[in-house]
């Protein structure tokens, strides 16, 4: 089966709760040249992997609500709104695009919310 917004929704559900199912998902689903390219650095295959588990043992991004903008089967794009370090609140815009149903690519665009924004 291939990638979805519903797997991606089990991932930022459980990405605290149970990162083992989403460390699976996103094993499970990633292509061969997955490459995760982020505004000042990009990773590929296995470095990627260790970029999302080091955000999350050091805790310094914590995820509050997130929204679907677009899903076909190329891409899907979401945004999230979340705590960077406890203080900052941050949007984080998201894009995979997919081939042979899984994640080829991922951008990642992270910027400081405006007081009060909201998805």
């Amino acid at each position: 089966m291939a990638m979805n917004w519903q797997k991606v929704r089990q991932v930022l559900d459980n990405m605290y709760t149970n990162k083992q199912l989403a460390g699976k998902i996103g094993n499970e689903n990633a292509h061969e040249d997955y490459m995760l390219i982020k505004e000042t650095s990009m990773a590929v295959g296995e470095e990627a992997k260790d970029v999302f588990d080091k955000e999350l043992e050091e805790e310094k991004y914590k995820l509050g609500k997130y929204k679907l903008i677009h899903e076909d089967t190329d891409m899907i794009i979401w945004k999230q709104i979340g705590t960077y370090d406890g203080k900052k609140q941050i949007i984080r815009s998201v894009c995979m695009f997919l081939k042979d149903g899984k994640i080829w690519r991922e951008v990642d665009k992270i910027r400081e919310a405006d007081k009060g924004e909201t998805l």
